[in-house]
């Protein structure tokens, strides 16, 4: 996790650690600056006289939490200018973990599925530490520190400095989704020369990379374009009498929509559903030798609908890319309302018999595989354009086309009829999808 913090406000941070050194009294502050000094100091890094300055022990502990006050503040500072200060008691005596660390906040442990309201998030480890030594890495969560539940940094640095040298210590920790352990062993280290303690380093060297997201689950306003020109359909649609149809040489456009959430590891689950349609009313001739003619109300409609399972990539902050299945099912259905005339109480039995009024439905039902690829650019933190291709498989239930007279009111096992001589009509298609995306 990149820690960002403004130069005023890291800056406010130090100002009010030393204000809080005022407080804890004239003699913390004199105390402090004569430790900060000899610590500092060249002379006494390079092996000159050493001092033994006898205090009481609440008194070092004020001045040990005072001191981690102050680096504390300074390192807020190093992340943004580059300039890393570093206060060291030079304490050997104390074994030391090893690991740079922060406190979990909301964010941190969504992004890494992390169900625990305890943990301490590690930021880096120290080359050849002992947690580097017992195979810790970068963004593992520290849970368990030796039997007891880590609650927050601080918590868990003194209980590192309860240990001495040559102690084995239990850290169980968090990684990928999972609960793991391992077993530190502070090793007393080996007497080198005091680096100096003011140094320069690279602000990208010491600043945490923060993943890019591939989001947390939302959905939009997705119209897909089928490219079939489906010409079984169009065919009957004319010789019902339509002039004109929803079919185009580059396809049909189905609107509709979809949605998905976050179910782990870069998994998303969710549906979608997509359709289009007509409606129009003609005036039909009769095929008596006359100019007589029937109106005709047309329906016509098409749609799709299933679940999805996608797996999502982010290789750059401004584009998301995704790839997936959905599956499910869908169809065209055709219906069509012949009027003749209007009907009379008496005498309707042989109106009947001579009217041309009648209704007829249509109907052709697939079940559909759709994989697809899509890719997702960044327009707010919010909102994305979604881009998807696809190719659309349908399985047909049945041969041909199925009719079914008097709109479906009757029992369809009595009514339902295949077309005769109609065509399979197999659904194989690619698909274009263009729109936008709420909620990443």
């Amino acid at each position: 996790m990149t820690k960002t913090t403004d130069h005023l406000a890291a800056w406010s941070n130090l100002s009010g650690t030393l204000i809080a050194l005022g407080s804890r009294g004239a003699l913390a502050i004199v105390m402090t600056f004569a430790v900060s000094l000899l610590i500092a100091s060249p002379a006494f890094a390079e092996g000159g006289t050493k001092i033994k300055i006898d205090i009481g022990q609440d008194l070092e502990e004020e001045l040990e939490d005072v001191a981690m006050e102050v680096q504390e503040a300074l390192d807020e500072i190093g992340v943004e200018t580059g300039i890393m200060i570093h206060i060291d008691d030079d304490n050997e005596s104390r074994p030391k973990l090893g690991v740079y660390l922060s406190d979990m906040d909301f964010e941190d442990a969504y992004k890494m599925r992390y169900p625990y309201a305890h943990g301490v998030l590690v930021n880096g480890t120290v080359n050849n530490g002992a947690a580097d030594k017992a195979g810790m890495i970068e963004d593992d969560i520290i849970m368990f520190f030796d039997g007891s539940k880590v609650r927050y940094e601080d918590h868990l640095v003194r209980l590192i400095r309860s240990k001495d040298f040559g102690d084995k210590v239990s850290v169980v920790y968090w990684r990928d989704e999972a609960i793991d352990s391992t077993v530190a062993t502070f090793v007393a280290p080996v007497k080198k020369e005091k680096e100096a303690q003011l140094k320069m380093t690279g602000k990208d060297k010491k600043e945490k990379k923060r993943k890019n997201s591939r989001g947390y689950g939302g959905g939009g306003f997705t119209p897909m374009l089928v490219q079939d020109e489906f010409v079984d359909v169009a065919t009957l649609m004319t010789e019902l009498g339509l002039t004109s149809t929803p079919f185009r040489s580059e396809g049909i456009v189905l609107w509709g929509g979809s949605g998905q959430g976050y179910v782990g590891n870069g998994w998303f689950l969710g549906g979608f559903g997509n359709g289009g349609g007509l409606a129009n009313t003609v005036s039909y001739p009769l095929n008596d030798g006359t100019t007589n003619t029937v109106d005709r109300d047309i329906t016509f409609a098409m749609g799709f609908a299933g679940l999805t399972i996608e797996k999502r990539l982010a290789p750059f902050s401004w584009a998301v890319l995704g790839g997936g299945v959905g599956i499910g099912g869908g169809g065209i259905d055709l219906s069509v309302t012949q009027r003749d005339g209007e009907f009379t109480w008496v005498g309707l039995g042989t109106e009947l018999l001579n009217t041309k009024s009648t209704t007829v439905n249509f109907s052709k039902n697939y079940a559909i595989v759709h994989p697809r690829a899509s890719v997702m650019f960044k327009l707010t933190s919010w909102m994305r354009l979604k881009a998807e291709y696809g190719y659309l498989y349908g399985y047909a239930f049945t041969d041909g086309w199925k009719t079914t007279l008097g709109g479906g009111n009757l029992d369809e096992r009595d009514n339902a009829y295949e077309l005769v001589g109609s065509p399979d009509t197999e659904l194989q298609a690619s698909t274009l999808s263009l729109g936008l995306w709420f909620g990443f």
